[in-house]
């Protein structure tokens, strides 16, 4: 998979985790908390509407790494068969992250989690590698 269709995934798979969260947020809360400002800290949250705001943070804190790896190899024009495999690792892992997130199982959700963050730290790897950084 090309890098900057890695990246492009990436942000449709964050918007879409966006707008879920956002709809939970209206289906619990009622659709006038979105426009509301004196807003209680303490609210309280179903299970499910946790596990959906927290596996959109968690994708958040991801494109910290993420991102600026899938970029340099966009940029530097990494020219390898593995990376570009590991990028469409990074998504898959990204996107079964918050589907096995959802779902409430977490030990389940351990091997997702690192084959996303093992397949951004191997392209690292490989720009490095390439000479190219």
């Amino acid at each position: 998979m090309a890098y900057t269709t890695a990246l492009m995934l990436f942000g449709v798979l964050t918007l879409v985790m966006l707008s879920i969260e956002i709809t939970m947020t209206y289906a619990t809360q009622g659709f006038g908390f979105g426009f509301s400002s004196n807003r209680d800290p303490n609210i309280e949250r179903p299970a499910f509407a946790l596990r959906v705001q927290r596996a959109y943070q968690n994708q958040i804190e991801s494109a910290a790494y993420g991102v600026p790896v899938l970029a340099a190899a966009a940029i530097t024009g990494l020219q390898s068969g593995s990376a570009e495999m590991a990028a469409l690792l990074f998504v898959v892992g990204r996107a079964a992250f918050a589907l096995l997130y959802y779902s409430g199982v977490s030990f389940i959700r351990v091997p997702a989690f690192a084959m996303g963050t093992l397949s951004a730290l191997y392209i690292a790897y490989a720009i490095y590698e390439s000479g190219l950084a």
